[in-house]
């Protein structure tokens, strides 16, 4: 028994895939989290437009999961991070 495949996979969802495993890899790092996070998102996008284009490629979920980990990449180093200094910057006590 052969299995058909439906075609082949879109290189953009494969990229936005890999460079939100980037982004979470280096998100100790926050410029090159971000623009790996942000690069990921482009990539994302990309791939979605050109999904919805042409039914014979295939790569929807890799597209929404790179695009869902970049986004939780973005939120947790840009916002994230930037709302826990403000939170223990206002809660510490008054330099002595």
């Amino acid at each position: 028994m052969e299995v058909q495949r439906k075609g082949r996979y879109d290189r953009n969802a494969f990229a936005s895939c890999l460079l939100a495993l980037g982004a979470v890899l280096t998100s100790g790092w926050w410029l090159s989290g971000t623009l790996l996070a942000c690069a990921a998102i482009g990539f994302a996008l990309a791939s979605r437009k050109a999904l919805k284009a042409d039914d014979s490629l295939r790569g929807t979920g890799f597209s929404l999961a790179g695009f869902v980990v970049a986004v939780g990449v973005l939120l947790f180093a840009t916002v994230g991070l930037s709302l826990l200094s403000l939170l223990l910057f206002t809660i510490a006590p008054p330099p002595q």
